[in-house]
């Protein structure tokens, strides 16, 4: 008794393929669809084949370089919140002490028309202070 005991002898289990319809395209339509269809395939093959160029040259990397490759990995998955994440992101991570006293004792910022208005409300019109808001809110 083998594993086809139940099946009879000389009696066919599958269909046999006896012809295969030829992909000839009949109209331009046609031809267009199968040559999209083509296409397609080729660059869904060029994908897994630059996927796996990429993966390879990864793994060559990690190999090669080892655990300096590895803690550079970390590091980038690690700076995306919190300080290490805004540090390295904004356009000015650090100011040095002579920008920081350029700042402070440099000229001024002018005030936009709005803001000028604001400012003659209650005094010095070349910038705005807590009598100016006071004013505003007409608590003054």
């Amino acid at each position: 008794m083998g594993i086809f005991s139940f099946v009879k002898p000389g009696k066919k289990i599958f269909k046999t393929i006896t012809s295969v319809k030829p992909n000839v395209p009949k109209n331009k339509s046609e031809i267009l669809a199968r040559d999209l269809a083509r296409a397609k395939q080729k660059r869904q093959a060029s994908e897994v084949k630059l996927d796996n160029t990429v993966f390879r040259i990864e793994q060559q990397k990690e190999r090669l370089l080892g655990k300096q490759y590895k803690k550079g990995k970390e590091l980038e998955k690690k700076a995306t919140g919190g300080r290490d994440g805004r540090r390295f992101g904004s356009p000015n991570p650090r100011k040095s002490n002579v920008q920081k006293i350029k700042e402070t004792f440099g000229p001024k910022k002018k005030l936009s028309p709005k803001q000028m208005k604001i400012a003659k409300l209650a005094g010095d019109p070349k910038r705005i202070d807590a009598p100016d808001f006071k004013k505003l809110r007409g608590k003054a």
